[in-house]
């Protein structure tokens, strides 16, 4: 099986926002280098433009096309990394707000991958809310806050979204479970936050029935 990595960056006033989804590729190219990459970015100023914008329609069309190319052994990895409200993912590209991705809208995106192995990774404020809206048996969905909470105040100081780095820039990831890597991840948010002074965004996991079995497995053997 392959790895079907699809990362979108859909608020252009961050560069955090691309640089997660370039963290997250090379991450998964180090695991798996023939893994299929399907990017897509609203960039901020002075990031290229060469990727497709990271619309709602752009989304959708995204995840109907992986769940065609998806074989039964693939597993598919989903960032989304973006600015949050209480149950919207924002889209903002070029100083224009445009339709956000709402929990309804983002579930029935995933839907046709129902079946295929699916991690979902949402570095957002507030992105908890979108948890219950997207549990499925198959897949495993992390997310960088709980229901009511901001990450970071929303302040960003360095290249990364802090849930993006914490995952995808970890030390030693590979040899870990999905489930490890996630605890792992929440350490490190806890003690920067605490460090920091800064008001605890609980990182939330959801692990499907069905999913147990391959997130227990080390990410080495995707």
């Amino acid at each position: 099986g392959r790895i079907i990595f699809a990362g979108f960056a859909m608020h252009s006033q961050s560069k955090a926002f691309r640089n997660d989804v370039l963290l997250a590729e090379k991450w998964v190219k180090d695991i798996d280098p023939t893994a299929l990459m399907l990017k897509l970015a609203n960039p901020a100023r002075d990031q290229r433009t060469d990727w497709p914008q990271a619309t709602v329609e752009n989304f959708a069309l995204v995840m109907s096309k992986t769940a065609e190319v998806a074989r039964p052994q693939d597993r598919v990895l989903l960032l989304i990394s973006t600015h949050g409200n209480p149950g919207l993912l924002n889209i903002y590209v070029g100083g224009k707000h445009l339709l956000p991705l709402n929990a309804k809208t983002l579930s029935a995106a995933l839907a046709p991958l129902g079946k295929v192995p699916t991690l979902v990774v949402l570095s957002a404020c507030f992105s908890g809310a979108f948890v219950e809206p997207l549990k499925a048996p198959n897949r495993v969905v992390l997310t960088a806050t709980d229901v009511h909470r901001t990450t970071f105040n929303c302040r960003y100081n360095g290249e990364n979204t802090p849930f993006a780095e914490a995952l995808f820039g970890q030390a030693g990831a590979e040899t870990r479970s999905v489930t490890d890597w996630m605890e792992e991840a929440q350490k490190s948010i806890a003690a920067q936050e605490k460090r920091r002074k800064l008001t605890p965004s609980r990182p939330r996991m959801f692990v499907g029935d069905e999913a147990k079995v391959w997130a227990d497995q080390p990410l080495k053997n995707w």
